[in-house]
């Protein structure tokens, strides 16, 4: 208890306050004449807000990709932005998963560059998957070397998605993304500063049951140069439709199955008719032998057509369309 002061020593430090003996405003004073470094290669003050325009980007590449590996893989491939955050790039490179194939894209008419980020579990799942397998769990080793066969498959998918990621920014701005270096050693990567700010952006890729994350790393300084479009909110065409969506719901609607029918023609009895009626009696239509019959696609009149056989089956020839039989007398 002896940093705390006596009842005489507190009244001794109110007398000399009040009777001028004691500066007041010296310790203020002091400390507004402090000069505080500034450090201008510290990149965290230079951090800038949100950038909508960039989330919608990375929303469009979302979409994009998951058409295209869809249909490099022929199976539905859902992929959506699962993380996106602000972080120095040396923290960055301290979460990366061993091993991951790194690959430099260019961002091309400007001089920056970014990183994508391919998981060895992403390349094998793409590689078992090509190959006709069923995208069985592997185990995966960190000292592991990618072999020939999977290089020219991350070769591909890198070259897909650096399309794609242009693509994507094509209705904001034109640049295109062209892939210059790969490696697997982050060490060897030169797209940012240890402690300049970075955008990461984290992709979830789910084909099946199996799930797996490509991520993005964008240097500030490399998209700096079109930092005052990324900061507006984009505003889409009101005709921009998503390509993945619609192509799904028609390869669904060609895949539906539809009752077809056909109508030969139609009588009038009565009820005492009715009744009389045995195997063998033949009943007379209104329709002429030779008219067309009415052909139904699930209960409505869409076609017309003759009756006829083929290779040995019943069959109806279509001879005109509903609506071109509409004046039929």
């Amino acid at each position: 208890m002896a940093n705390v002061l006596s009842q005489e020593e507190i009244d001794a430090l109110l007398g000399g306050l009040s009777g001028g003996q004691i500066d007041a405003g010296g310790a203020a004073q002091s400390a507004e004449g402090e000069v505080a470094a500034f450090d201008f290669s510290d990149q965290d003050r230079f951090m800038p807000g949100r950038l909508p325009t960039l989330e919608t980007i990375h929303d469009r590449l979302a979409r994009l990709l998951r058409l295209q590996l869809s249909t490099t893989l022929r199976r539905p491939v859902e992929i959506q932005i699962s993380n996106q955050m602000v972080c120095s790039f040396g923290d960055f490179t301290r979460t990366l998963e061993k091993p991951s194939s790194l690959h430099v894209l260019r961002m091309e008419p400007y001089k920056g560059s970014l990183l994508l980020v391919l998981p060895a579990r992403l390349i094998l799942t793409l590689v078992d998957y090509m190959f006709g397998g069923l995208g069985k769990p592997i185990q995966i080793d960190e000292d592991r070397d990618f072999t020939l066969i999977e290089s020219r498959v991350i070769h591909k998918i890198t070259e897909e998605i650096s399309r794609c990621y242009t693509d994507s920014w094509a209705p904001v701005h034109p640049v295109h993304f062209n892939p210059i270096g790969s490696e697997v050693n982050v060490q060897f990567i030169n797209v940012a500063g240890p402690s300049e700010p970075v955008n990461v952006v984290d992709c979830e890729i789910t084909i099946e049951n199996n799930k797996a994350t490509l991520a993005l790393c964008i240097p500030y300084t490399t998209i700096d140069p079109v930092k005052e479009i990324l900061k507006g909110i984009f505003a889409a065409e009101e005709t921009e439709t998503d390509a993945t969506l619609t192509a799904r719901l028609k390869q669904h609607l060609m895949e539906s199955s539809l009752e077809v029918s056909a109508i030969l023609g139609s009588a009038t009895i009565t009820g005492r008719d009715l009744l009389r009626l045995k195997a063998g009696d033949i009943l007379q239509l209104n329709e002429d032998s030779e008219a067309p019959v009415e052909i139904l696609v699930e209960g409505i009149r869409k076609f017309w057509g003759m009756v006829g056989a083929h290779k040995s089956n019943r069959a109806l020839q279509i001879t005109g369309i509903e609506e071109q039989k509409r004046d039929r007398p």
